[in-house]
């Protein structure tokens, strides 16, 4: 059987570097850094139904799918601004809203 080492580890603690990095963590934190998401952002969506209305209501349906408010919205929308085209006897419509997290 070989003989069994024994490895010594030494540690040390760099309290200052370890305080800078917690440091910079909660100030990113405090103050919004780029990696935020923002808080309101232009959504679309584009459906196609039998009628008008109920393209217009699929097209903001999906908009409410896309960004997790379906079924149950948690988050505010603007009116949504729909364009419709009739094309032989289907409706297409594209919803757009502004979605501002709660």
């Amino acid at each position: 059987m070989p003989p069994h080492h024994t490895l010594k580890v030494a540690y040390r603690s760099k309290p200052i570097t370890l305080l800078a990095a917690a440091l910079t963590l909660v100030a990113l934190g405090q103050s919004g850094s780029a990696f935020a998401a923002p808080a309101c952002a232009t959504k679309s969506g584009s459906a196609t139904g039998i009628t008008r209305a109920f393209a217009e209501y699929e097209a903001f349906l999906i908009i409410r799918q896309v960004t997790g408010n379906w079924p149950i919205e948690q988050d505010r929308f603007s009116k949504p601004v729909y364009k419709c085209a009739q094309d032989g006897v289907l409706w297409t419509c594209r919803a757009t809203a502004k979605v501002c997290k709660s």
